[in-house]
């Protein structure tokens, strides 16, 4: 069960049990001092137990007192008392009576002889009054209940303040969430919390912290995919305007750059809906078990065959098997932006390597490194961001728009894998994607 659960549960609990020891222990306490009896009553008590107490002494003795002092009822047994001819008291209670003799209440002593002439005392003592919560009648009774009230009230207030504060503290942090300041936190002490409300604070920060993410990312993606678009629609604005005056056997020239412009532009809005399709996870994959040795030899020999003579090709080094589960064609776009971004930066007489092996039994290990400039490593971790360039090392005259990369990244994430990049010591940069390895069944 929740935690908060046993917490309110023993708190009320502990409130009632509290307020019923008290209450029992005050009747308890009545019951036993015999506060409702009368004075006449118990001095009455008194006189026929003197009597019996002589009695018992001529009659059988001190093994016969001691009995009769033993078998006292509560009210009475620490108020009556027999010193021996030693001066010692028959029960061994001579602290008790030291100490009721220090509270100056009445002390009675009277002598018994036994048949042989001994002399014992009887010392009999009179009853303290009750406290005044103690004592029994409508004052008592008031003052009771009132002790109790306080006890409960102050229990209540406790409880309520306990649940209250966090409640108002997460009202206020979701009201200004609401009104769309995603900068709010709800933050410590909540958050330091053990039970559900601090685990509610922690959910309510994360979610705000996710939200202002997801805000900036769509801010600064409007603002790149405008900047982008901007570009192409002014050149195409350019050359419409030089076709028109021009002569017409030169307008061709021109109609050539329209049309490059155009395809430019319709390749950067398939790439921006490429990224928003695999960033939303709009599309299921279509999942398929097949060795990813075959999906990258095919895709090594496809890009080898568009290399232009003189340069070096891509190397492959594969340690099949390497079974997967999962959607092949996502998988071939993956590593087909991998490849190309990395013949892209890397020179033309340097070569791109591709590894893929098993790397802990679990996981697939799938590395492409490229010979070129590298990244400074102050920009590595934000190549996977959506038009995220590095102008020294990955400038815009490469063609690119900065998707291809987020896009992987975006793929690799939905197959439950990871994607890093790094700078190789001897020099170019190194994309390194784990993806979960099939296990084979029964194992």
């Amino acid at each position: 069960m929740p935690r908060l659960f046993w917490k309110l549960f023993l708190a009320l609990w502990l409130s009632i049990m509290t307020f019923a020891i008290v209450v029992s222990w005050i009747n308890q306490v009545i019951i036993q001092s015999n506060a409702t009896e009368e004075p006449a009553v118990y001095d009455e008590h008194l006189q026929r137990l003197n009597a019996k107490l002589a009695q018992d002494l001529k009659a059988g003795g001190e093994r016969k007192l001691k009995r009769t002092l033993k078998a006292l009822p509560p009210g009475l047994h620490n108020h009556v008392f027999v010193m021996d001819p030693r001066g010692k008291e028959l029960l061994g209670r001579d602290a008790v009576l030291k100490k009721i003799k220090s509270t100056r209440v009445k002390v009675v002593t009277t002598q018994l002889d036994d048949t042989s002439g001994q002399v014992y005392l009887l010392v009999t003592t009179g009853r303290r009054p009750p406290r005044a919560l103690l004592a029994p009648g409508a004052e008592g009774v008031g003052m009771r209940l009132g002790v109790a009230a306080i006890i409960s009230a102050l229990v209540s207030l406790l409880l309520a303040r306990y649940l209250a504060a966090p409640l108002g503290l997460l009202s206020r942090a979701s009201r200004q969430l609401a009104t769309g300041d995603l900068s709010v936190r709800v933050g410590a002490p909540l958050d330091r919390r053990r039970d559900e409300f601090g685990q509610l604070a922690q959910d309510l920060d994360e979610m705000a912290a996710r939200l202002q993410l997801l805000q900036q990312a769509n801010q600064r993606l409007l603002r790149d995919v405008s900047h982008e678009l901007r570009s192409p629609l002014a050149r195409l604005r350019v050359a419409l305007e030089i076709a028109r005056n021009k002569d017409q056997s030169r307008v061709v020239d021109e109609l050539d750059r329209i049309e490059l412009e155009s395809e430019r532009l319709e390749h950067l809005v398939d790439e921006v809906l490429s990224l928003l399709r695999e960033s939303s996870g709009a599309q299921d994959l279509k999942l398929s078990c097949f060795d990813l040795t075959d999906l990258l030899q095919d895709l090594v020999e496809t890009v080898n065959y568009e290399i232009s003579d003189g340069c070096e090709p891509i190397k492959l080094q594969l340690q099949p098997p390497l079974l997967l589960e999962a959607d092949r064609e996502l998988l071939w776009r993956v590593f087909e932006n991998l490849l190309r971004n990395a013949l892209i930066h890397s020179g033309a007489a340097d070569g791109i390597r591709v590894v893929a092996e098993q790397a802990d039994g679990k996981q697939i290990r799938v590395s492409v490194s490229d010979s070129g400039q590298g990244i400074d490593e102050t920009h590595i971790d934000r190549i996977f961001e959506p038009f995220y360039r590095v102008d020294e090392a990955r400038n815009r005259g490469s063609g690119g728009h900065g998707l291809g990369l987020a896009i992987a990244a975006s793929a690799v994430r939905r197959h439950g894998g990871r994607i890093s990049a790094s700078n190789r010591p001897e020099g170019g940069l190194e994309v390194q994607v784990l993806l979960p390895l099939k296990q084979k069944s029964g194992a």
